[in-house]
């Protein structure tokens, strides 16, 4: 049984790998810049705003407010702003050739827009 689930696991972290190296790629042919963070990196926990961390939570908690500064935040745009600023805090050249470090600022703004861009179905009241 144990054998099993190894064995599951090696294949599930196979296709993860084959993935990644599709996107890699792709990112290369394309002239863009593909960037990984830590898998433990705790995108939905930190506040965007102020850099606090404020604890493990829940999944089935979809939005929470900072203890330190009070920011009100939606659980998955701030893990969206958290992993665009742990991806661009090592300067490196963009898919442009220019310098690029992305800020949380940027990243807020990019996100945002991409939310207002997507035809979502708003939370019911």
């Amino acid at each position: 049984m144990v054998k099993n689930r190894k064995l599951s696991r090696a294949i599930s972290d196979l296709g993860w790998r084959t993935f990644r190296t599709f996107l890699e790629g792709k990112a290369e042919k394309y002239g863009r810049d593909f960037r990984v963070i830590s898998r433990w990196e705790p995108t939905s926990q930190i506040c965007s705003c102020c850099g606090f961390k404020g604890g493990k939570l829940d999944l089935q908690v979809r939005e929470w407010e900072c203890l330190n500064c009070g920011a009100k935040h939606d659980r998955d745009e701030n893990a969206a702003i958290n992993i665009l600023v742990a991806g661009g805090q090592s300067e490196t050249l963009n898919g442009r050739g220019g310098k690029c470090k992305t800020t949380a600022k940027v990243a807020a703004a990019n996100v945002s827009g991409a939310m207002r861009q997507q035809s979502v179905n708003p939370p019911k009241s």
